[in-house]
Parts: structure tokens; sequence; C-alpha cells
């Protein structure tokens, strides 16, 4: 087989890194494969191989990049700024228009159809609620139906349990209308999964002097952009962009990393659109991730102390992507009586990446077991009751994790220990 001619690759972006070897300590998939080709600089001579014909096939390439997590850590380590982030994005776009099979036919559907139908989520999340009610999720653990599907024994074992908590519906406000108004996004899954940590942002946003609203909303399509989907993330961005744009807020606020770091990039996925080039940049110019907006200022004074021990997990796209990277370890500390103790490696992947825990669910869990080392070191040092952590893949990978250690520990969300000191006594 010949190289494809369709693919085609900045080799300027490519040249700029100097094979210096930094990246390789922070890259979870070296890390755990110690292998050249799962590393940043590995994959980059991979692409710049196949555009110069030494590689024979696209899946030669895929193979190598599929099990990239994306956590951008090589970034903050490259001395050379090599935008390896948007190098590895750029090619599997390219790579997916190529990509016929039923897995990416399935993805597709998922992405275009159930995840931005916030209806069928929740009646899906129903669903769960009486499937984990009944105790049939333990009996499918238990009788080993699913071995032959790791990918579905992989999301078995990702679901977090779920409350009967009340959701945030568009049109609902919170906090004095003199203030800042803020829209509050509140995305697909974590809208019908981790409704709480919801209600904490607008309660603690509210409590700080913002006017928090919820706009009409859709799936913002991160996990499409990270698969190389980008047609569905501008799709689901114009959207989103004409629905916010009417609301005319000063903020407009996200408390999901993954999320967070996509909808910053609306302008650049946007950038040729006539149309909307400009509006994407107003939206994305107000993209704020709520620790990042609630630094901004000392927070408002609390109502309770707390009795609590925590560390803190550093999501990728929070830390490494859109660069928060001291903001919510500075307003943990100003809560009375919480304790913040530290976390080996704290700003390394914990292997969740958006859907990668689900298509590579044994990489994933070696990554895995390398975070639950040091986050059992901290529980044994210290006592923590709890691992705080911005991201919604995260919480669910953190949880399974704890789950597999008999760590008795939570995962949350940092901003559900702000609203817990704001609460009356």
């Amino acid at each position: 087989m010949t190289t494809d001619s369709k693919l085609e690759f900045d080799m300027d972006k490519l040249n700029a890194c100097m094979h210096c070897g930094f990246c390789l300590s922070v890259c979870p998939t070296y890390r755990v494969t110690g292998s050249e080709a799962e590393s940043p600089r590995g994959r980059l001579y991979l692409m710049r191989g196949f555009s110069q014909g030494k590689l024979d096939t696209t899946e030669q390439l895929t193979k190598h990049l599929d099990p990239c997590l994306a956590c951008h850590a090589c970034e903050t380590a490259c001395p050379s700024g090599v935008e390896y982030g948007h190098l590895l994005l750029e090619t599997r776009e390219k790579l997916a228009q190529q990509n016929n099979s039923l897995g990416r036919f399935v993805r597709r559907f998922a992405f275009n159809y159930i995840l931005p139908n916030k209806a069928l989520l929740h009646v899906m999340a129903s669903a769960i609620r009486l499937y984990q009610a009944m105790g049939i999720d333990r009996l499918i653990q238990k009788s080993g139906l699913l071995a032959p599907w790791p990918s579905l024994v992989a999301m078995v074992d990702l679901l977090p349990k779920l409350s009967k908590e009340k959701r945030l519906y568009t049109g609902m406000s919170f906090g004095n209308q003199s203030g800042k108004r803020v829209a509050l996004l509140n995305g697909c899954v974590m809208d019908a999964f981790q409704t709480s940590v919801h209600w904490a942002t607008a309660r603690v946003l509210a409590a700080n002097g913002y006017y928090v609203t919820i706009p009409p909303q859709g799936c913002c399509g991160a996990l499409a952009h990270h698969a190389g989907e980008t047609d569905i993330t501008r799709k689901l961005a114009k959207q989103n962009i004409l629905w916010i744009r009417e609301q005319n807020p000063d903020y407009i606020v996200v408390n999901s990393a993954g999320c967070g770091s996509t909808l910053k990039e609306y302008d650049q996925l946007l950038k040729d659109d006539i149309v909307y080039a400009d509006k994407a940049k107003w939206f994305s110019n107000k993209i704020v991730d709520v620790m990042e907006l609630l630094a901004e200022k000392p927070l408002a004074k609390f109502s309770r102390t707390l009795d609590a021990t925590v560390t803190y997990h550093a999501a990728c796209h929070l830390h490494h992507v859109q660069g928060v990277k001291t903001q919510t370890q500075s307003l943990l500390e100003q809560v009375p009586g919480l304790k913040l103790v530290p976390l080996t490696e704290y700003d390394i992947c914990c292997g969740s990446a958006g859907i990668y825990n689900i298509q590579h669910p044994e990489l994933a869990d070696e990554i895995l077991d390398v975070k639950m080392k040091h986050i059992k070191e901290a529980y044994e040092a210290s006592g923590a009751e709890a691992v705080v952590t911005g991201n919604p893949g995260c919480m669910m990978q953190i949880a399974k994790g704890m789950r597999g250690n008999g760590l008795p520990m939570r995962v949350a969300h940092p901003v559900e220990y702000l609203a817990q000191a704001y609460e009356q006594n």
C-alpha cells in the first residue's frame, strides 16, 4: 500500500520538536509501556515519517496515536513550545475521515444523537438509578457475563452511584440580579449524572455576588472533538453560541475541565467560518472555569467551619490545557477548617480522558494504578476523606480506583466543599 496523499501535516510544527525527551517523564502511556512509539516525541516522529512516505498505511499511524490520552502534560514540560495537542487532534480528525468502521459509526451516532439529547440522558439516568437500587449492577459484575466485552465492563465499572436530585432547568436563576451575570453551563453527562456539582456551583457563585442563570444549551462537543469528529463539535458549537449570545452574560461558567477546554477553543474551530468566526471569538473569551472565576478575588465570608482533610488531583484539561494551575488550591485553603494535603504527581493523568477508559480499558487501568498508589499514600499519611478534582471523567475514574482498592474515601468536585462551607449551621 502507498502513503495516503490526503493526510498532510504542518511540517513547521512537527519540526519544532527537538527530541530532547523532557516529555517522557510526564507522558502516562510512555511511563507504563516504556515504548518510544507511545511517547509524544515518538508520535511526532511517526507523523513526520508518514508524511515522508516511511509508513505505508494510516493503520500504522493510528495504532500509536489512538492510545494517546491527549492530556497535554508534554506541552507543559516542553521547552520548545511544541503544539502537540493541536497536532494530535488535527491528525485524529484527518484519520477519522478515512475510517469507515462500525466502531466509528457507533461513536458518531452517540455524539450526534445521544449526548445532545438531554431528555434521553435523563431517562437513561433514571434507568441506571433503578438498576443500582435493585442491585442488578452487583449481580452482573459478580456473574462475569460481560467479560467478553471489555468496553462494556469498563462502562459498568465507571458508573457513579446516582442520587435522585432535582436537576437545574433552563430559566432558573440564583443570587442578586445586580451582580455580574453568569450563564452556567450544565453540559450533557454531568446534567444527568452529577447534578450536585451544578447546584454547588450555582450556590457558591451566588454567595460571592454573581447572578447565575441557566441558559438554553446543549452538549459542548468535547468528546467528539477529542475523538477527531470535529464536524460534530462545530455543529454543536454553533447552536450553543446562538443560544447563549441571546443571554449576553458577563461570564459563561463551566465546571467540567474537559468541556471547558473545548469551549475555549470554539474560536479556533470556527475561525474560518465567515458567519460564526466573530461570534465564536466572543463566546470563547467569556468562557471561564468556576475555580478560575472565583479565584479572581477573595472569597466571601463562609458560614461554617469544616472538619475535613482532602487531597487534590489536577484534571489535565484544567491544569495543562487551560492553565488553571494554582487557583483551586488557593480557594480550598481559604475554607475554615479544611486541610489540603499534597498528592504526589497530582498533575499526572488518571487514565480517564473522555472515553479513553472505555476504548482502552487495560491501558487506562495501568495508568490508574499509578494514580491510586499515590492516593493510597496520601490517605495513609493523612487520613484524607476525599480526592477533589474538577472534571467528571476524573471523578468517575478515581472513584472506580477507590472501589477496586478498598479505600474508604470519596471523590468530590472542589466547588462542593466550598458550598458546604456556605451552608447555614
